[in-house]
């Protein structure tokens, strides 16, 4: 039996204190404050990694008008068509954080930190309706939201999907649930548990496990009629599924109709097999996260199993083998089927990350997506704290109170120190390279935040150097260190190493975003000639590709073909009104071809939407220079300086002006 603190001698003070913990009102308020307090540095972190493309740089999140656009297209649709992302309702939110906060990096993290709090708030209700008690449930909803394990998904952007999806996911639950028990509304519940599910379906793939979850809680929690007729069970089971798979099919249909086509495998060079040896020690990786949240990173390197060892295949196995087993021996001795379920959740919500041939080599094990498989480890978690016995003088609550603080304590410093490491770039990928420095994207991703944020170029060239020796066919290396060459003003070298890329890794060139990519970098280089053969295939394929329209206008804007780039630049602003560098060349091309008061209009929404780039301040003041206004221009110029001190040409062009104007206020 689980002891209760309400039905053991209680002081008054703790009794009163139980009691208003009991409500649920009042503890869910608690815990969502506590998850807020945890959390709240989170609120100061930049946009990192895909909140790049998936925020910064992403046009489909610019206007409610997208909204259509969001269901019949890819996530990443503005980058390469030939990806696996399904994701409207994740864009819708996307839209809404857009719409409110702008690209003010606090309100985005805000968001996340917020579905994270409602996230746990729901554990607490799935475990009360699962018939647990109030305790059961509260300790549960509290692990969930100080488990360091779901750093990821609260402090960073672009991971919310896997909180939403599993907020989604637990509520159809509960409904489903709540349908099975309700005599009057059976039919109202189902529907809106469907609903729900079709919900969940459009934020994450990993949805798709929602039927198997059903049809394992109907075989476990059969009528009393059916409780030992296995036939009948397993039909019941099967019936009770079969709208969820229907609509699950549905859901499959229609993703395979809004993505454009079926991407290519990321390793199709390991065989069957090799993928089967894998499995227990992508799974064990799993279990130790779960169980020991110590080294968290984004980015661990689980690399597939060629040759059977005892640290890779079966100490891995034997380690599965015993949960399997433990969770079997407490469900047959307590006879408690809420273990074997919350069992099966754990395992059948990881069934969608565990097609390794999605994945590139290596990039097996990724914290948020354990965050929907976490609900039931956590529920087995919080079970096994309330069935703390006395423990020599301690009765069984007094034990169960101290290990449940003891355990939210270890979480919360976990989450404390761990979470800081998502601040910034520099921080994502550092380390994750200190604790796996053979995962390639660990090395490509430190190399570009050395050059970016770091002002280390030299240590970026060097580090990416390095990993193209070890790894000669991944293609994002040779790019970033074409960039760094770039940035250094060695443009040969850039040069050289897309042409190395381009033999040794063609297959990084060959999506449409990466010959994007290339073009753009062909034009950095000054190879003009490839840059715009580049660019016309890639605008024939994708024509309203982001990437390439930006890429392509600034190529013909620097060999001088104006009023191609002013085409071109102008579509790409109509795809992306906000983006900054599109309104910079297409100002310049219109000053080139003598329309000044279209330069100028182009020129100062560049400065409104980046106003840190000292270029755009420079031009916009020459052209309000040549438009004749000079106190404008002097302003602009004297702002170039204080970006750049050492600018010559805005030296220069100040003084001009300055000799031939009155002092700022008199005149226009």
């Amino acid at each position: 039996m689980t002891s209760n603190p309400s039905n053991e001698t209680q002081s008054p003070s703790w009794a009163a204190l139980s009691r208003h913990l009991q409500r649920p009102a009042i503890f869910l308020l608690i815990l969502a404050s506590l998850t807020f307090v945890v959390y709240y540095s989170a609120l100061s972190f930049q946009f990192v990694w895909d909140d790049l493309p998936q925020i910064l740089n992403n046009p489909l999140i610019r206007s409610w008008h997208s909204v259509p656009r969001a269901f019949t297209s890819d996530l990443w649709f503005h980058t390469d068509r030939g990806q696996i992302y399904y994701r409207p309702l994740f864009v819708v939110w996307s839209i809404l954080n857009y719409s409110v906060f702008g690209l003010k990096t606090w309100g985005w993290h805000l968001g996340a930190v917020l579905l994270h709090m409602i996230a746990a708030c729901v554990v607490y209700l799935l475990v009360r309706k699962l018939g647990m008690e109030h305790w059961t449930a509260a300790l549960a909803g509290l692990i969930f939201a100080l488990h360091p394990v779901h750093i990821e998904c609260a402090s960073w952007v672009s991971a919310a999907s896997d909180t939403m999806v599993t907020i989604f996911y637990m509520l159809a639950f509960i409904a489903f649930l709540q349908s099975r028990s309700s005599k009057q509304n059976k039919i109202g519940w189902t529907a809106i548990s469907l609903l729900l599910l079709a919900c969940a379906l459009l934020t994450k793939e990993m949805a798709v496990t929602f039927a198997l979850v059903i049809a394992a809680y109907v075989w476990l929690f059969p009528p009393e009629t059916l409780a030992r007729a296995r036939w009948r069970k397993i039909g019941n089971a099967a019936l009770a599924a079969l709208p969820y798979v229907a609509l699950t099919v549905v859901y499959v249909i229609a993703r395979k109709i809004a993505l454009h086509r079926t991407p290519a495998q990321f390793d199709p060079f390991h065989s069957d097999i090799d993928v089967l040896l894998t499995l227990p020690l992508v799974l064990a990786n799993y279990l130790r996260i779960l169980s020991w949240p110590v080294g968290l990173t984004s980015l661990y390197y689980t690399s597939y199993i060629e040759s059977l060892g005892f640290r890779n295949f079966f100490l891995p196995l034997l380690l599965l083998v015993a949960f399997a087993g433990l969770i079997s021996y407490w469900a047959r001795r307590t006879g408690d089927r809420v273990v074997s379920l919350a069992g099966l959740w754990t395992i059948v919500t990881l069934i969608p990350v565990l097609y390794l041939r999605a994945f590139g080599n290596g990039d097996f094990v990724r914290d948020r997506y354990v965050y929907l498989p976490s609900v039931g480890f956590i529920i087995l978690t919080a079970k096994a704290i309330r069935l703390l016995p006395n423990l020599g003088s301690l009765s069984a609550r007094t034990a169960q109170v101290a290990a449940s603080v003891a355990l939210a304590i270890a979480l919360a410093v976990g989450c404390l120190l761990q979470q800081v490491y998502w601040a910034n770039e520099l921080l994502v990928f550092y380390r994750a390279y200190s604790l796996y420095p053979k995962n390639m994207e660990a090395i490509v991703g430190l190399g570009a935040s050395l050059l970016n944020e770091g002002g280390a170029p030299d240590r970026a060239i060097s580090l990416l150097r390095e990993a193209i020796r070890e790894h000669p066919d991944f293609a994002p290396a040779y790019f970033s260190l074409a960039k760094a060459y770039v940035y250094v003003g060695r443009k040969a070298d850039a040069e050289k190493a897309l042409m190395m890329g381009l033999r040794w890794a063609p297959q990084g060139f060959k999506s449409v975003g990466g010959r994007a990519d290339l073009a753009g970098l062909l034009g950095e280089v000054g190879d003009y000639d490839h840059a715009v053969i580049a660019c016309s295939q890639v605008l024939r394929e994708e024509p309203n590709l982001y990437s390439a329209l930006y890429n392509c206008g600034n190529i013909d804007f620097m060999t001088g073909h104006y009023v191609e780039a002013e085409q071109v630049l102008t579509h790409a602003i109509q795809i992306a009104p906000d983006q900054g560098a599109p309104n910079y060349y297409l100002g310049r091309s219109f000053l080139e071809t003598g329309e000044p008061v279209k330069a100028e209009f182009h020129l100062r929404k560049a400065v409104a939407l980046d106003p840190n780039i000292v270029d755009n301040h420079f031009w916009l003041g020459r052209v309000l220079e040549q438009n004749g206004d000079l106190n404008g221009a002097r302003r602009e110029y004297l702002q170039v300086l204080k970006l750049n001190p050492d600018h010559v040409g805005a030296k220069t062009r100040l003084a001009a002006v300055q000799a031939n104007q009155p002092p700022i206020g008199a005149g226009r």
